[in-house]
This record gives structure tokens, sequence and C-alpha cells, in this order.
């Protein structure tokens, strides 16, 4: 890998980890969660963790097959050249959609909640510009903003929804009764699209210092995704009930806007909670961003100044893709074919990748000991 250290420790790692999964899917999946199962919704975020779990024990395993190595480097190795091609293509295209989709969803939220006045244009373009400064500089700069910016994530996505719990009716969450189990299976694979960015590990962990935990990074990363996640969907039906949160757009924010009643010193509470949301939006799409230019980077094999002319160049695009959709059922029906594209990219090919690896390891472990056995 060229001119690059591997200087990522594991508590960087599980910044990323973190960062990656929880943007501005938090808004939104307490009403996710309780489409189907209804007020049994809490278990959307136990079978999304469930579903996207196998695939990040596939992606840690495929680490400690290939330190040092980013998926670009050894997809090809399991796959072959074309069938290897085709997946790094697919994997980018899947990272850049993802990037833009989620700007428009920030913009959306900003736009409705605290500043309608503003042009969408404008905030988009905001946010872009620092993912843009982010993308000119080398990857170690992505684990020390990560690293920074977690404790502002941390706190607030726990303390809100606790918080909320003060004006929680629990007879909500009654009967515990599922009377589906398909829409359980159907509610997963809606509510494991939270936890998407998992799969940008496939980068990250290649520059992991020799001796970093990855299990321990991928599986602390993992639990406190689902550990916010949880506690949002119970706070969201306790304190509304699942045929009212069907009619809310954003029903995290209007949590936020009921805590807010209970006597907080914040006259405008909801303002402070996207200020920090930002900070995490932010993160979420610097790190999808970044790994699609450093991708690319590293395919075409060229230095920083490839990565900052691919950076300024998508960004074009990027920016006119996000607003594609003109309304916030376009952008639903966008984030939808997103989301089967994302089962491929996320689900599929690293489970794919990993079971092939192990079969090829096993398969050459028993011809080295045919020879072994054979030369004596």
């Amino acid at each position: 890998m060229e001119n690059q250290q591997r200087n990522f420790g594991t508590w960087q790692i599980t910044s990323i980890m973190i960062s990656s999964m929880i943007g501005v899917g938090i808004l939104t999946i307490p009403r996710t969660s309780t489409m189907l199962l209804q007020q049994a919704g809490w278990i959307g975020p136990i079978s999304g963790a469930l579903i996207a779990g196998v695939a990040v024990t596939a992606i840690v395993y495929l680490g400690n097959q290939f330190p040092g190595l980013t998926f670009v480097e050894f997809m090809p190795r399991i796959f072959g050249s074309v069938i290897g091609t085709m997946c790094i293509c697919l994997f980018i295209l899947y990272q850049f959609f993802n990037a833009g989709i989620t700007a428009r969803v920030f913009g959306e939220v900003v736009v409705t909640s605290v500043l309608p006045d503003t042009p969408l244009e404008v905030i988009i373009v905001t946010l872009l510009l620092l993912v843009l400064f982010l993308c000119c500089h080398e990857i170690e700069v992505v684990a020390r903003v990560n690293e920074l910016l977690i404790p502002f994530l941390l706190l607030p996505s726990l303390l809100i929804p606790l918080v909320s719990f003060m004006n929680a009716d629990w007879y909500n969450l009654l009967p515990f009764h599922v009377e589906s189990w398909t829409d359980v299976v159907k509610t997963g694979l809606d509510t494991y699209t939270l936890y998407t960015g998992y799969e940008l590990l496939m980068v990250y962990f290649a520059f992991a210092i020799p001796g970093a935990r990855l299990g321990v990074a991928s599986i602390t990363g993992m639990s406190f995704a689902f550990v916010v996640y949880m506690i949002s969907v119970i706070a969201g039906i306790s304190v509304f009930g699942y045929e009212e949160l069907q009619r809310l757009i954003w029903p995290t924010l209007e949590l936020v806007k009921v805590t807010q009643r209970t006597g907080w010193f914040l006259e405008r509470f909801e303002s402070a909670f996207l200020a920090i949301w930002v900070a995490s939006v932010f993160t979420t799409i610097g790190n999808m961003f970044y790994a699609t230019i450093f991708s690319l980077r590293q395919w075409f094999r060229k230095g920083i100044r490839f990565q900052r002319i691919s950076a300024i160049v998508m960004m074009v695009p990027l920016f006119f893709f996000s607003l594609i959709p003109q309304n916030i059922v376009e952008l639903y029906s966008y984030l939808k074919h997103l989301t089967t594209m994302g089962y491929m990219v996320t689900i599929f090919i690293p489970i794919l990748l990993a079971i092939t690896q192990f079969m090829r390891n096993k398969i050459n472990k028993g011809r080295k000991e045919n020879i072994e056995k054979g030369g004596t």
C-alpha cells in the first residue's frame, strides 16, 4: 500500500464504525420498525442487527485474512479479475449514491425543522464542501475526525431517548405478541439498512495497526448502534404509540420536542439536537465519500493529487444527484431502490467473499497435508 501507514488503533476503527452507522436513520427508525410489527416494533432493531451481524463477521474474517489490504486489492484475488472488478464498481457506485441520498435527507430535515427559509441547495452544498475538504487529506485525518466527534455523538444519542421516557405510557408496548414472523423478517431487512456503513470497514480495516482487535472494534460499534436504535424505538412507541408514529416524518425529532417540554433549560432543544446531529451526518457522508474516492485512487494506483482532483470532479455529479428527487415521497422511493442495491453490496458480496476464502484455505490446507504425507 503506497505511502500509507497502518496506524488506526482499535478505538479509532470503533469510532469510524459507529459514525458510519449512526446518521440520518436515527430520525426515522421508530416509524420503520413499527410499520409492520406495530407495538412489537422493538423487535425490528434486533432482527436488523442479526442480519448486519452476519455480514460484519464476514468482513472481520476478511480483514484478518488480508491485513493491510483494502477490498480493491483482495477482491480480485478471491473472485478473479473480471468478477472482482465488477464488485469493486458496484461498491463504489453504491457508496456514491448512498452519500448523495444521505445528503438530501439531511437537507430535508434541516429545511423542514430549523431553517425553512434557507434554500435546500445551500444546505447541501455547505455539507458537501466540508466533506470535500476532508477528502483532500490523507486517510489518517478521517480517523482523527471520527475520534474527535464521537463523544458529541455518543451522549445525545443515548440521553435524549432516555429522558423522553419521562413522558412514556408503557401500555403502548402491550401486548407482547408477534402476529407474523414474515413481518419480523421484512422489518429486519428494512431496519438492517440503518446499520449499513459497516461495509466501509473493508476499506478502513486495511489501516489497522498490527495487533488491533478488529473483532472487538466491530462488536463494540455494532453494540452501540443497536442500543441507540433499540432505545429510540422503545421511546417512540411508549411516548407516541405505533399508530401516531406512522403519521410522523421524523419521529425521533418529535421525541426531542416532547423532551423539551419537561422543563429542560434550552428553549429550542431540537436545534441543539440537530446541531449535534449535523456532526453525525458529516462523519457518515465523509466516511462514505472518502472510501469511494480512496478506492478509485487505489484502483488506478495513484497518489493524493489524483484523490483531490477526483473528489472535486465527483462532487459536482454528487450534488446534482442529491437534488433529483422532487419531494419527500420520491426521496423515499429512491431510498427503496438503493436498499435493494445495498443487499448485494453490504450482505451478499462480503459473505460470499468470506465463504470463498474460507473454502480456498480449507482446500489449500488439505493439499498441503497430502503433499506432506506423500513426501514422508
